[in-house]
Formats: structure tokens, C-alpha cells, sequence
């Protein structure tokens, strides 16, 4: 059976130089598990100009359910992305219209919800997210997604507290410790202690080239995954893809194990394209079917 998250959070577009790729961690991650064979609902905001109408039916292309994406008078998001041996930096606009994200009627019965930070930097825009998750009887999975400054100790607090599922990257995990949430500096220990804190039943913690583990709060187990074999070209999107593979394969019932193996093998495919969203081929659709 068809799964649906509804999924809150930005839309923009990533320009490398001259070229401009969809963008957005939720926007990412709603053309990668629409893909996956899941339903995605976006709830956002574009502004009433070009790119956000081009944005509009790209992320229709991809099967995202797009009817519930306000049009801002604030113009659409974008992101100056610099890439420096395949690792991006970030140059974000504010204010945009993602940062007035409105809260409206939404799909009955969903299966998920996914957020981040970087949508909550807007007052309107949190106080939509906070009345979301306080409605909707869902698994959430936070991704964190630590963009510049546009992140504190209170809105990490907060979307720790609302979360099933935390994803985090290495390079992301030692705001943990920066912000006062623990002590400690072993990536293990810190996905144990927020775990037992906030009563997260998984966390995430991606490592590029060397996969991800998992800490699986019911077993107190760490999960390690293969590492993956590609040669990246470009790591934009990467982790989204992952917490799509992985999430969808969460609300499927299936395993840890099968989860992260199956989170590894698309963000390795994501790694060889230029852009955080892209077509899958046959081979790789076989691979990831359920």
C-alpha cells in the first residue's frame, strides 16, 4: 500500500554558476520518495513569478502532489551553490517566500511527516510547523539540515521533541555538543543520550564516503551500512535521497538493515549527477522496488 508523508519545508532552486538545478532538502527529498513508489505532499511556499511556477511543474514531473504550496507575494527561494571537489557550500536569500509557509486543510491519514530547520528561520513558517505536528498523528522524521546560521538551540530543541526519526550528518553532528545538548564528542554516544532524552526511536547519522549508521533505540544497537562505491561528482542532494530510501522503507515495515542498504545504494547513484534531483534509471528502480 501506497505510503504518504506530508512534507513541510522549502522549495528553491540551487544556481551552480551559470546553470540552476530544483532544490531544497524537503523539495529533494518529496522527488525522491515519489519516485520510490510513495506519496509526497508538499507543503511550501514559491513566489507568483517564474521560478516558482517552473518549480511548480517541475516537482509535478516527479509526482509530488504540489496543491498545497501557497504563492507568496515574497519571491521564490534560491541557493548560490559552490562546489569544491564535489562538496557543496551554500549562499541562501532571505527573506523568501518559504519563509511564510501558511498552515491550510491537509490530506487525512498520513503516514509521515518530514522537516527540517531551515524552513522554521521564518516566524510564520514555524508557527505552521508546530500547529502541523500537533494535528497530525504521523511518524515524523526531522532532518536536520544545518544551513549556515539559520538554525538555534531552541528550534533544534523543538524539532527534537516532535521527531520519531532524526537524521544527521558528520558534519552536523557536533552542533550537539556546541549547543549544549551534550557533553560528549563521540557521535555513538551523542545518537544514545538525544535518543534516550527526547524519546527518538532511530537515529541517523550519515557518513559519506564511509555509508551511515543507524542507532535503534528499542535494541540500543548501532547499525553500520556498507560503504558506497561511486566516485562523486557532486554530493547536493545526496542526503536527502538517503533519508527518502530510508523513510520509505521505515513505513514499508522494513528492517533496519534492509533500510540502510537500500538508503546507500540511491544516494550512491545521487552522487554521480549533477543536481539533487534526477530520473532513475530501470537498473536502479529494480534495485530499490519493494
Amino acid at each position: 500500500m501506497k505510503k504518504t508523508v506530508l512534507v513541510f519545508g522549502e522549495i528553491l532552486y540551487d544556481i551552480f554558476g551559470s546553470e540552476r538545478k530544483l532544490g531544497g532538502a524537503p523539495l529533494n527529498f518529496a522527488c525522491h520518495f515519489a519516485q520510490l513508489g510513495g506519496s509526497s505532499v508538499m507543503i511550501s511556499a514559491v513566489g507568483d513569478d517564474e521560478p516558482g511556477r517552473s518549480a511548480l511543474a517541475e516537482a509535478g514531473s516527479y509526482g509530488v502532489d504540489t496543491s498545497y504550496v501557497a504563492v507568496s507575494s515574497k519571491p521564490t527561494g534560491h541557493c548560490l551553490v559552490t562546489l569544491k571537489d564535489g562538496a557543496p557550500s551554500y549562499d541562501l536569500v532571505y527573506p523568501v517566500a518559504y519563509d511564510e509557509i501558511t498552515y491550510g486543510d491537509l490530506p487525512q491519514n498520513a503516514d509521515g511527516v518530514y522537516f527540517g530547520t531551515l524552513a522554521q528561520r521564518g516566524a510564520v513558517s514555524h508557527a505552521a510547523l508546530e500547529k502541523l505536528l500537533s494535528e497530525v498523528n504521523a511518524k515524523a522524521f526531522f532532518d536536520i539540515n544545518i544551513r549556515q546560521n539559520y538554525y538555534s538551540a531552541e528550534t533544534v530543541a523543538f524539532s527534537l521533541d516532535k521527531c520519531d526519526i532524526l537524521k544527521v550528518s558528520r558534519e552536523e553532528i557536533g552542533i550537539f555538543p556546541e549547543l549544549g545538548f551534550c557533553r560528549t564528542g563521540d557521535p555513538q554516544e551523542i545518537c544514545k543520550r538525544i535518543a534516550n532524552k527526547y524519546e527518538i526511536s532511530t537515529v541517523i547519522v550519515t557518513l559519506d564516503k564511509d555509508g551511515a549508521f543507524v542507532y535503534d533505540a528499542v535494541s540500543g544497537r548501532c547499525l553500520f551500512s556498507r560503504k558506497p562505491q561511486s566516485v562523486p561528482v557532486s554530493c547536493v542532494g545526496a542526503g536527502d535521497s538517503f533519508s527518502a530510501a530510508y523513510f520509505h522503507g521505515m513505513l514499508a515495515g522494513l528492517s533496519p538493515e534492509q533500510c540502510l542498504e537500500r538508503a546507500v545504494t540511491l544516494s550512491d547513484y545521487v552522487v554521480t549527477v549533477v543536481g539533487a534531483v534526477c530520473r532513475y534509471p530501470e537498473e536502479l528502480r529494480r534495485k530499490l522496488a519493494i
